[in-house]
């Protein structure tokens, strides 16, 4: 008897140092999360996860932990840790939108579509989500489902963001190009940004309004003259002005910062 309480002492002694160094593990890694120094707090979260695997606070390390590995460029590693997590808590609505944001970078929409299906089903008024559901559902030409996503932000928050640059964006791929020069007009003057004026430039060139579109193209390589897209935006502006010295040299700009060679040859053959 008296060996056996000997043998349950020792063993909540150490159970207790086990705890006492999980926390102040996290402590750590907390610490460097917050002064940025990513790959100590990788350290510590890890050596967390190590000292008591069982936790049920684990879901919440392992998503810190794949999002301090995406600071650091370790993008398999983070959607790993991220999909861990999920399994562990699977209706989590901000670790699914961390690994749909991820997945969004990655260039895995399907997958990114997917989280997003789920986040709108377990939060309805998740705003964010639903434009990005809608944005992606628009690519695929889901254009029914995109317009019920819309229609639910807007009845969430009718004025913001994502309700007007969500129905702009579903207007100018539905050749609605008036109603989408509005909104993305609306955008310029709330909050300027390159996209919209990439958009509204767009819009303009399918309207053949051409000096529109050059002044949008103009305030837009203002903000950014290293975004490849935009050159073949001006390059398409020059072909319809039939300016063939101005097409090839924005075509080797927009090369040179980062087009495709196969979608340059496809505007060519256009």
């Amino acid at each position: 008897m008296k060996r056996c309480f000997i043998t349950i002492s020792i063993c909540l002694f150490s159970l207790a140092m086990y705890a006492q160094r999980y926390y102040e593990y996290i402590d750590s890694a907390e610490f460097y999360i917050g002064a940025k120094e990513w790959s100590k707090a990788e350290y510590f979260t890890k050596k967390a996860l190590e000292a008591e695997p069982d936790n049920s606070n684990n879901s919440l390390l392992l998503s810190n932990l794949a999002t301090i590995q995406r600071y650091q460029g370790k993008t398999a590693e983070a959607v790993k840790n991220y999909s861990i997590a999920l399994y562990m808590t699977p209706n989590a609505v901000t670790l699914l939108k961390n690994r749909a944001s991820l997945y969004l970078e990655l260039d895995s929409v399907d997958l990114a579509y997917q989280d997003y299906d789920k986040i709108i089903s377990l939060d309805n008024k998740e705003i964010e989500s639903l434009y990005n559901h809608a944005m992606i559902a628009i690519g695929k030409k889901k254009f029914g489902i995109c317009k019920d996503d819309l229609e639910r932000i807007k009845a969430i928050s009718p004025k913001s963001f994502y309700a007007i640059n969500g129905y702009a964006v579903y207007d100018m791929i539905r050749g609605n190009y008036t109603q989408a020069v509005d909104g993305f007009g609306k955008i310029i003057k709330a909050r300027p940004s390159i996209d919209a004026y990439i958009n509204r430039a767009e819009c303009y060139l399918a309207m053949k309004q051409l000096n529109n579109a050059e002044k949008d193209i103009h305030t837009a390589l203002q903000l950014d003259d290293k975004r490849g897209s935009l050159y073949l935006l001006k390059a398409k502006l020059d072909k319809m002005r039939y300016d063939e010295m101005s097409v090839k040299k924005d075509l080797e700009l927009a090369e040179k910062y980062g087009i495709d060679k196969d979608e340059i040859k496809k505007f060519l053959k256009q």
